[in-house]
């Protein structure tokens, strides 16, 4: 998965597999969590969004399948 680097306090990047719609975010704290059957246009839209934390409690957080991964 390729990483995007975001500007948000809470959030420093943001991937998406198309293979598998994963939307993988990686946490300022160091947790990284997997969110699984993203649409694609979500993962867009969470790109040009100015607020990615509210996007991510708005959008995304509870309403997707989630795995956390260990962290850096």
């Amino acid at each position: 998965m390729e990483h995007h680097p975001v500007k948000s306090s809470r959030i420093a990047s943001v991937a998406w597999d198309e293979t598998s719609s994963t939307l993988e975010i990686v946490f300022r704290n160091a947790d990284i969590i997997q969110y699984q059957n993203v649409p694609a246009r979500i993962f867009r839209d969470f790109l040009i969004v100015v607020s990615k934390g509210r996007f991510y409690d708005g959008v995304i957080k509870g309403k997707y399948p989630e795995k956390k991964r260990n962290g850096r």
